[in-house]
């Protein structure tokens, strides 16, 4: 298996930025922000979207400005179980780009089932986050000794634009 990313065979899977998850978890603006950098990236290279709930009606909805950033066309889907491996569509592309709340709970059990489907999966590291930063940085170590590619936003958007026509790596690279 090739572990370059693929834009044409790649999606991007927000695990359960929510309400009460962004109130709590450590450094949720900054995550928030790569999380904005990755759906704009997203958008250059028409990568499909796809964003998770859990128990929304406990821990409230997506925030109104990630669902802007997704675009209309994003697909939403709830669950009340840990991983939302069981809710995403089975028709995956083979690339998916990971990031949310929690590091340690839902974005890592959704991690693992995506492998077990197959998938080649990116956790973006600079993109997910939990409340305690203990359980993150365990978690990272965990999935990293598991061989999950750990990269950053920033990673990720290069590896995307190594072959990018001149007009998309030019606003890839604007910042």
């Amino acid at each position: 298996m090739s572990w370059r990313i693929d834009g044409r065979k790649a999606a991007i899977i927000v695990v359960d930025v929510q309400e009460r998850m962004t109130a709590a978890v450590a450094g949720a603006e900054a995550i928030l922000s790569k999380i904005d950098r990755l759906l704009e990236i997203g958008r250059l290279f028409s990568i499909p979207v796809h964003l998770t709930e859990l128990v929304p009606h406990r821990l409230g909805s997506i925030p109104s400005s990630l669902l802007l950033g997704a675009g209309e066309e994003a697909g939403r889907y709830a669950r009340n179980v840990l991983s939302a491996g069981s809710v995403l569509p089975k028709g995956l592309p083979q690339c998916l780009l990971i990031a949310g709340m929690e590091t340690h709970a839902a974005v890592r059990q959704t991690v693992y089932d995506l492998r077990e489907g197959g998938r080649a999966v990116y956790l973006l590291a600079d993109a997910v986050g939990s409340r305690n930063p203990v359980d993150h940085e365990v978690a990272i170590e965990e999935m990293r000794q598991d061989r999950v590619v750990v990269t950053t936003v920033e990673a990720a958007a290069c590896e995307l634009g190594a072959e990018a026509a001149e007009p998309i790596l030019e606003k890839l690279l604007s910042f």
